[in-house]
This record gives C-alpha cells, structure tokens and sequence, in this order.
C-alpha cells in the first residue's frame, strides 16, 4: 500500500487544492485525507472509490496496480454482496475457490455474501489478484 500514499500525495497536489477544499468536495474528512496520504490509514473502500471518482482516474491507479492514469467512465458500485454474487458466477468459481484462492476466511466471504460486512481494501486487493482482474472490476466499477 505504500504506492497509494505517494499516489494520493501526487493527486492531491496537482489538484492545488487545499485539503481541506478537496475533503468538502469529497465528503472525506481533511485529517482522513492527510492520514491516507502520510501512509498512516488504508482508507475505506468507499473512500477510495470516492477519490478515484473525484479525479477520474481508477481504483488500480491510486494503488499502484497500474502506471497510466486513464480517464475512464465508471459506473455507480453496487452493493458488494450483489457483486460477490456476480463475481461468483462470472468466473464459474465456487465459494470454496474464493475464499481458498484469495486467502479470505470462509466467515468472512459469507458475511459479504449476506450483505453483513463489506471488505478490506486489502481484501479487494486479494479477491482481484484472485480472480486475475482489476480493482475496479471486483468493485463493480467497470464492466
């Protein structure tokens, strides 16, 4: 996670925003932001998709899974269970090979399914290394 500090430290600064500005904009709290960026909190999934939106850049470029910062279009995350369930079925996959594969717990992945919890960021990262696919394909921002 150390290259999303130094992404987030880059974005923040070439928007020459203050980060106060950028947290009203963003609904994030400044000292959140600061933290982030500093590498001293991993921030909520929603908080990532948050920025990424905010600077139409993906999820995978903020977390140094990529180097080019494309403008894409993404699409509203659904609820993570629903894309569980997807995911499930997309890639032909059973609960077992899931959770085996991305070193998940099995509580863990059932909770998600049952809409009880929603991942780690870490987790996200695990299920896309997984499933061979980008960040922003588990989250349901890309098709």
């Amino acid at each position: 996670m150390s290259k999303l500090s130094d992404r987030l430290t880059d974005v923040f600064s070439d928007s020459q925003l203050s980060l106060k500005t950028l947290a009203q904009k963003i609904n994030i709290s400044a000292s959140c932001l600061t933290y982030y960026s500093k590498g001293e909190r991993v921030p909520t999934i929603e908080s990532l998709v948050k920025i990424a939106d905010y600077f139409n850049c993906s999820t995978d470029y903020l977390l140094g899974r990529e180097e080019d910062n494309r403008s894409l279009t993404f699409e509203p995350c659904p609820p993570f269970c629903e894309r569980l369930a997807f995911l499930k079925k997309h890639f032909g996959c059973t609960a077992y090979q899931i959770y085996h594969n991305s070193k998940i717990s099995k509580s863990g992945y059932y909770e998600w399914l049952r809409g009880e919890h929603v991942p780690s960021l870490d987790n996200i990262v695990n299920l896309a290394d997984a499933f061979g696919c980008r960040v922003d394909f588990v989250l349901g921002r890309e098709s």
